[in-house]
């Protein structure tokens, strides 16, 4: 199925045309990365900017993910290149930073708000560093690391201490390791945090988009599509447990925050596969039959009145793909 468009500029029209004819993009086809199954679903063949990729549901678990996949090398240069932000941002991404550095933070007023205690913190993905600001704010060592040079050096003028790198390259440990707006864009989350446990002394942050009663808006940018139960399998698969969550409900990407701790213990976080499969497949159908019948209201109103056809199209809203 075709995923619906959002609005977009003409450059990122242009961006998108040539992102979808660009040779160093390149994919793989993978198996399901919290069970490893290969039956899989195919739910939309474009994301909401019109980007040619296919967003599936594994049918054994019910985990959600761009199959075929990003390459490791193509995603380095998607990333470092500012080639997503260029295309999420229309009006650039040096205006877009400015306004998100003063942003207000629930991922940080989620974690002050718990009894924790902690003095030093590592944000990776940090962007320009509002939250190593925030960190730093309330009397935290805090610092960052940020895979774009130009999020970094604009990071490094505020006086914030950002680190040029991705999760790989964070060197030694910190009391509270953040991830917000991270995970999802990740190739194998499941390294990566194997990988970052060794620098985390006590506390791990996830914060990610949510798929509870709704499917995601996809985007070519997001690799992973999470529930709070696959989120949880994955993260505890890890050498973690999870203490605290908070559920988000928003208009249309829900948001889960989640704390966890760092164990020798491993207790794998358990949850019912099949129904979970069952959820999302009714989300489909139900958004399936909705799409139908938006269709047809459309075609059929185009033909009386196109001015009635743009408002009466509202009342089938679509951009939360499931209420």
């Amino acid at each position: 199925m075709k995923h619906p468009l959002i609005k977009l500029s003409q450059t990122q029209i242009d961006n998108i045309k040539l992102l979808n004819k660009d040779s160093r993009i390149k994919f793989n086809k993978i198996s399901c990365l919290n069970c490893g199954s290969e039956n899989h679903m195919n739910l939309f063949t474009n994301d909401r900017y019109g980007f040619n990729i296919t967003k599936v549901l594994c049918n054994k678990c019910g985990f959600m993910f761009t199959n075929p996949m990003l390459t490791l090398n193509s995603a380095a240069f998607f990333y470092n290149t500012n080639l997503y932000r260029n295309m999420l941002h229309p009006r650039g991404v040096i205006h877009s930073s400015k306004a998100d550095y003063m942003k207000e933070s629930s991922s940080f007023n989620f974690i002050k708000s718990l009894d924790l205690k902690y003095q030093t913190v590592c944000d990776v993905g940090s962007g320009i560093g509002n939250g190593v600001r925030l960190f730093k704010s309330i009397g935290k060592e805090a610092c960052g690391y940020e895979p774009s040079k130009l999020f970094t050096d604009l990071g490094k003028k505020r006086g914030l201490n950002i680190i040029n790198g991705s999760a790989d390259d964070v060197k030694g440990e910190y009391d509270l390791v953040l991830m917000d707006h991270v995970l999802e864009h990740l190739i194998n989350p499941i390294k990566t945090i194997e990988n970052l446990r060794k620098h985390v002394k006590k506390y791990l942050f996830i914060g990610v988009p949510a798929s509870e009663d709704k499917f995601q808006s996809f985007q070519f940018s997001h690799a992973y599509y999470f529930s709070i139960n696959t989120l949880c399998q994955i993260i505890t698969k890890c050498g973690f447990k999870r203490i605290n969550i908070k559920h988000e409900s928003r208009s249309v990407n829900d948001y889960l925050s989640l704390l966890f701790e760092k164990t020798d213990k491993k207790e794998i976080y358990s949850y019912d596969y099949t129904h979970e499969v069952k959820k999302y497949k009714k989300i489909y159908y139900k958004y399936f039959i909705k799409s139908f019948i938006k269709k047809i209201i459309r075609d059929v109103l185009k033909k009386i009145n196109p001015n009635i056809e743009k408002k009466i199209v509202k009342i089938i809203d679509l951009r939360t793909l499931g209420h």
